[in-house]
């Protein structure tokens, strides 16, 4: 962890020593520590107010967060360390667990979004508040802010009522030891929240990528590796997993000359996902464009090839693919029934197909359709061509917005309807950007109660550029903007991954998800009321923070009943 933190440590001796002669003359005023709302990025070279008392409402079962933060003025702060006593209820002396403390980390983006938000914070280039470092402490520099994040886990069993603790921050200021102390109160309601019932998938790659290399595939570093992954995921209330089913099949031929398939590594990739706590499991797509974006799909075929069995892209009307998944399909089938994964599967087929490649697609479709019909499919879509293809349409965020009608008639019909987001929609659009406000990635997950998505996908779990530290825009793949591709980062020190401000806002957005899905099964007007107060329409949002604050206690309040 130590590489990680110098890439956080900015030490401008220059100031010390302009400052130090001051300081030499006069005492020091105290260093300055408040509480601000998590749902504000903290910028480090910004004047930052709040308050000296932290206060958090939660349901049983969520994570309370606090941010405080502390300002170096006027000279450098030297260890800056963050310690919280237990919480302990008012009038008793249950207690909850322990808080879990990360450091606010920074990292730069190069490319702003599409189109511009009215809202953005700052415009790419700039640096941006995002990863939760877990390190023990931080340096801060004369002038600038450090945010330092508190999870307090709220069991699903504890007593509701008021929980006090205390968080003390030291620091040496030339040499000087110092302190402050912040009061910290979580208010716990009756409402519980035991599981999440908004469908949630993020993709993630596992992969050598870029300067992030992968133990050897399918050693049991690998799949370390992958426990990492499902650890962080089941811990922001994703309960969707990705398996890469062909690449993690084994062919051959038997005497007969007919295709079997080993299912080992598939096999052990399912059980790290589902013994890890997803609930469900997509299959990667077989059809991929065999040129441009608007060109047909092919469909991966693996033949052998001397010893070795290697893979080439062929027309999905082909008798060469027809003969290969005519083999493949039903084991595949087969062999998850005879598992009991067959309700936890759902296959992809061509990632989203357009009206222009849509006959491609569907023809790629049907082979499926024909020899594991028992498999359903999924796909995030550009099309609305597919009626009896899809059975879980996962339209871009934008093309759900103009679309509306005709994905009710799908949901009417009996099929699910989710959304996604990427790079695309931009503007004001709710997306993950590192540039948005954070309450618009919270708000995505209000946006699936309020039109009635079943679920939300984004294609960028990990695919980490080159220095993710250092710019997290991809200039290669089509402009990305800053967090498209990532929402944690690598940790250089195990198997894990670094979270961001930006998952723990998702999480918390499909708690309150879960939390408005009940009082709509109680009182459906008032949930919606609630869900329309913050969700003008598919892309105008009321954003301000302490009217999303009282929504939130009307919401626990009305729970609690």
């Amino acid at each position: 962890m130590q590489k990680l933190l110098k890439n956080y440590r900015l030490n401008f001796l220059l100031a010390t020593l302009l400052f130090a002669g001051v300081a030499s003359a006069a005492p020091l005023p105290p260093i300055h520590v408040v509480t601000v709302d998590p749902l504000i990025k903290i910028f480090r070279n910004e004047a930052v107010t709040g308050s000296a008392h932290g206060q958090a409402d939660s349901a049983r079962g969520e994570q309370a967060t606090f941010q405080v933060v502390v300002t170096s003025s006027p000279v450098d702060l030297k260890d800056v360390r963050c310690t919280v006593t237990t919480f302990t209820r008012t009038g008793g002396n249950e207690q909850l667990s322990d808080p879990q403390l990360r450091y606010v980390g920074y990292v730069g983006s190069s490319i702003s979004g599409l189109t511009t938000a009215s809202d953005i914070l700052r415009p790419a280039p700039a640096m941006y508040p995002d990863p939760l470092l877990p390190i023990e402490k931080i340096d801060v520099s004369a002038g600038d802010n450090q945010a330092i994040w508190i999870s307090v886990p709220i069991a699903t069993d504890v007593p509701p009522g008021d929980y006090i603790a205390t968080s003390t921050l030291t620091a040496r200021r030339l040499g000087v030891e110092t302190s402050a102390t912040v009061p910290l109160t979580v208010r716990v309601y009756p409402a519980t929240i035991n599981t999440t019932r908004l469908n949630v998938t993020l993709w993630h790659q596992m992969w050598t990528h870029d300067n992030w290399p992968m133990p050897k595939r399918y050693s049991d570093g690998f799949f370390a590796v992958l426990n990492g992954y499902v650890k962080s995921m089941v811990a922001h209330r994703q309960n969707w997993g990705w398996i890469e089913t062909l690449d993690a099949i084994q062919f051959s031929r038997d005497k007969e000359g007919m295709l079997q398939a080993d299912f080992t590594h598939f096999d052990k990739w399912m059980d790290t996902l589902l013994d890890g706590g997803l609930q469900m499991v997509e299959g990667q797509h077989f059809a991929f464009r065999t040129k441009g974006w608007r060109s047909d799909f092919g469909v991966t075929v693996y033949q052998p090839d001397g010893e070795k069995w290697t893979s080439k892209k062929l027309s999905p009307d082909s008798p060469e693919a027809r003969e290969f998944y005519a083999a493949w399909f039903p084991q595949l089938q087969n062999h998850l029934e005879e598992k009991g994964w067959l309700d936890k599967y759902v296959q992809h087929v061509g990632d989203e197909p357009l009206d222009a490649n849509v006959d491609s697609y569907t023809t790629a479709a049907a082979l499926l359709k024909q020899y594991a019909p028992k498999l359903r499919i999924m796909e995030a879509c550009q099309s609305q061509k597919m009626v009896g293809t899809v059975d879980i349409w996962i339209p871009q965020l934008d093309h759900f917005h103009k679309g509306y009608d005709f994905f009710k008639e799908r949901k009417a019909a009996g099929d699910q309807v989710w959304f996604y987001t990427c790079m695309y929609p931009a503007g004001e659009y709710a997306n993950r950007f590192l540039e948005l406000p954070l309450i618009k990635t919270r708000l995505l997950h209000w946006i699936n109660y309020r039109y009635g998505a079943d679920g939300y996908l984004h294609w960028g779990y990990n695919f980490w550029t080159p220095h993710p530290w250092e710019d997290a825009a991809d200039y290669r793949q089509a402009q990305l903007p800053g967090g498209d591709a990532n929402i944690v980062y690598p940790d250089p020190d195990g198997p894990g991954v670094i979270d961001s401000i930006r998952y723990e806002a998702m999480r918390d957005g499909i708690e309150d998800h879960e939390l408005l899905s009940q009082l709509g099964e109680k009182d459906p007007e008032a949930a919606m009321g609630l869900a329309q107060r913050h969700i003008l329409n598919f892309d105008k949002y009321d954003t301000d923070i302490q009217l999303f604050r009282e929504t939130r206690q009307e919401l626990l309040k009305a729970l609690s009943q």
